[in-house]
């Protein structure tokens, strides 16, 4: 017989930069609720090697319209990108969530940085 397990998760959809955390129900504890919360994903900013729980919320999107990758490493790799002069297929989107809550508003490639 197996036993049920439940994850409560938090996605932190910032404007600014993004995170998540989660913890497991059996682990609650209500005299210390946040002891056991995991936020297990350490984020690196590249060359100011700086680590943090939370990344920027931006995203690199392929030719295609694909996910290539998300917050620090979508900033990295369009810089770089930029630098080859090989960004023109590429579709770059930051600080973009309060856009997303006007439906009459569509983002347009002059939005892409």
């Amino acid at each position: 017989m197996s036993d049920t397990h439940f994850i409560v998760a938090a996605i932190d959809f910032g404007t600014t930069y993004s995170g998540y955390a989660f913890q497991l129900t059996q682990d609650y504890d209500s005299k210390n609720p946040t002891f056991k919360i995991m936020s297990p994903q350490a984020w690196n900013s590249g060359k100011t090697q700086l680590t943090s729980m939370k990344t920027p919320t931006c995203l690199l999107l392929d030719n295609n319209g694909d996910l290539d990758c998300f917050g620090y490493e979508a900033e990295e790799k369009y810089a770089n990108l930029c630098l080859d002069n090989d960004h023109g297929n590429w579709y770059y989107f930051r600080r973009f969530k309060m856009r997303l809550h006007d439906s009459s508003v569509s983002m347009q490639k002059r939005d892409l940085l």
